[in-house]
């Protein structure tokens, strides 16, 4: 087997996952041209698309910009319960967001209702 020269890659930062979207034509030709304006792969700027939604709800943990959990960072609850203030003012972004995406608000029993809803807790 042929390893590829280069740095060697912590084995934690590995991406071992990989995701297939089937999709039009006309759409892989728009994330084409706006990967090339970003001098990027589609690839890549579909994975940080991914990332900036992910890192967009703050009922998720806590990412990277290479999608990796950040170790020993307060859970979304933990963060939820020590200010609800700044969590509120995350929550009322994130549901702008999600409006605009999909024409109408988050579903309030996400944030209404922790318990019924992953905040990164294993």
């Amino acid at each position: 087997m042929r390893v590829k020269p280069g740095p060697k890659v912590d084995e934690a930062d590995i991406k071992h996952e990989r995701l297939t979207l089937r999709v039009h034509s006309d759409l892989i030709d728009i994330l084409q041209r706006r990967a090339d304006e970003r001098n990027m792969s589609r690839s890549a700027y579909v994975e940080q698309l991914l990332v900036a939604w992910v890192q967009s709800d703050p009922r998720n943990p806590k990412i990277d910009q290479k999608g990796k959990r950040v170790e020993n960072y307060p859970s979304p609850l933990e963060l939820m319960n020590q200010n609800s203030m700044l969590f509120g003012a995350k929550w009322a972004k994130f549901n702008q967001i999600y409006a605009l995406l999909f024409g109408q608000s988050a579903p309030a029993r996400w944030v209404d209702e922790p318990q019924d809803h992953w905040f990164g807790e294993d």
